[in-house]
């Protein structure tokens, strides 16, 4: 049964969902020890973090895996182009 957290365990993600709160954020991680044979074996960990700390945990994650964080889209060639005329 997988209902306390202990430092001594590594565990395994397995799933997590975010919830944007304005200010701040709640982040819902679903850990588990070993191969879940029911939904008890799956510990959920709810942490509150501010938009600054998200950032951090973000750049922190694409620093260590070697990945660089998506681009932002850029707008369409025709709205690019007729936002340049109307300057």
């Amino acid at each position: 049964m997988a209902n306390v957290w202990s430092d001594e365990e590594v565990r395994v993600l397995v799933g997590w969902t975010a919830e944007d709160y304005g200010a701040s954020m709640v982040l819902r991680l679903e850990t588990v020890t070993n191969m879940p044979q029911n939904a008890d074996d799956v510990l959920v960990s709810r942490m509150v973090l501010n938009k600054d700390q998200a950032v951090q945990l973000g750049n922190v994650l694409f620093e260590l895996s070697g990945r660089l964080p998506p681009k932002t889209a850029k707008p369409p060639l025709l709205d690019r182009m007729l936002a340049r005329k109307s300057d």
